[in-house]
């Protein structure tokens, strides 16, 4: 109408008639009761194909009578969301770490659509009043704006239009924060017996990603010697930033036995970390045991006095002596007897057939008391680990 251009007149369409078409429908012929004569009564449509945003607009019927008689009907087109390339950032965004980031998106449509942010993984991650990064599950806004950036806000973000005219759209932004690599060692000592197998595990922390390799002192450590070395590396699954590799050392020699180093570099620096391998000794198998144990003394009350769980003794333990009481109520007084052990390096405490000798097998009647006690002579370094030293049953008294 803002245009005013004829489009049809009658059922004949004037202009484009690939788009616009005029159809007569519902023809009636009524009688006016008042004079008597017949009048037509019908609907003229315009029909728009192909509707388009520039079909937008008002439209006129107009009726050449005396007086002219119009109608005018007005055309809204909704226009699904779509995302502009102007002002709209770039698929990759990189900035170093502590620096101010600004992520834009711009949209169109009919109506004016609402454009929302959304990471890919995780929840956004944005500083509160107190500086600290917290997560957000959304953002609405054209601008995405992160203050002081940190490593663990890298990621791909989503702009996603919407304005309820199916589809939306999004775009995919992706973040990079670069900064400077480190490298951590879980253990700086590794011990290994000499025959076996070992891992070295280092931990890498760098943004773009770092070449990593392994020193033996100062001669780097090639894969291919032998085959005995293997060099392995995992991206973390989440943070992309991080990476852990490991040096797999077969059948672990005596010149193996040396300070390692991970080194990682990149664009944005150099980083390492150092641990030392070291031998352990292997451990022999004791041709003596000697044994402490208890077999079932006698049922009290449907329970039965058990041996306390296996304990063990470590090497430099000289002697072990051992004191066994008993209460005998018939004859009301308690017999002792102390016996001497030397104790081999290593060996558990286990239960066996020769747990009781020198008269540590005796009746128990019900209402006793047993006490085992065990004074444990020791050298300054030794280092002994003992599990229930009291066995008691229950107790009833009695007068004299």
């Amino acid at each position: 109408m803002d245009n005013q251009m004829i489009l049809s007149i009658g059922t004949k369409t004037v202009n484009n008639p690939q788009k616009y078409s005029v159809a007569l429908e519902n023809i009636k012929i009524n009688t006016n009761q008042t004079t008597g004569r017949n009048e037509e009564e019908a609907s003229w449509r315009l029909h728009i194909r192909d509707v388009k945003e520039s079909d937008r607009g008002c439209y006129m019927c107009q009726v050449n009578t005396t007086p002219m008689l119009n109608q005018v009907g007005c055309v809204d087109v909704l226009v699904r969301p779509d995302i502009l390339t102007t002002g709209t950032s770039n698929s990759d965004v990189i900035v170093k770490e502590g620096e101010n980031a600004t992520l834009e998106c711009k949209a169109t449509g009919r109506p004016e659509p609402t454009v929302s942010w959304r990471k890919e993984k995780n929840m956004i991650l944005k500083r509160d009043h107190r500086d600290q990064l917290a997560p957000v599950r959304d953002l609405v806004g054209e601008r995405l704006e992160l203050i002081k950036v940190d490593r663990k806000q890298m990621g791909a973000y989503l702009c996603i239009a919407t304005n309820y005219v199916p589809p939306g759209v999004s775009k995919r932004v992706y973040l990079q924060v670069h900064f400077s690599p480190t490298a951590k060692v879980k253990n700086q000592l590794v011990g290994a017996p000499l025959g076996t197998n070992v891992s070295l595990s280092c931990e890498i922390e760098s943004f773009p990603p770092t070449i990593n390799l392994w020193k033996r002192g100062e001669e780097l450590v090639s894969i291919s010697s032998g085959e005995r070395f293997e060099s392995h590396e995992w991206p973390h699954p989440n943070e992309e930033w991080k990476t852990t590799i490991e040096l797999r050392i077969k059948q672990l020699q005596k010149e193996d036995l040396e300070e390692y180093r991970c080194i990682a570099k990149s664009s944005m620096g150099e980083a390492e970390s150092t641990l030392r391998l070291y031998e352990i000794e292997g451990v022999t198998q004791s041709t003596r045991a000697t044994s402490v144990s208890w077999k079932k003394l006698n049922r009290v009350r449907g329970n039965y006095l058990t041996t306390p769980k296996q304990g063990y003794i470590r090497p430099n333990v000289l002697i072990e002596q051992k004191t066994t009481s008993a209460f005998i109520p018939e004859k009301r007084k308690f017999i002792s007897t102390t016996t001497s052990t030397t104790v081999d390096p290593r060996v558990p405490l286990t239960k066996d057939q020769n747990a009781f000798k020198h008269n540590e097998i005796f009746d128990v009647s019900h209402g006793s008391n047993i006490f085992l006690n065990y004074n444990i002579i020791v050298s300054s370094s030794a280092e002994l680990k003992l599990y229930n030293v009291l066995q008691r049953t229950s107790f009833t008294s009695f007068s004299s």
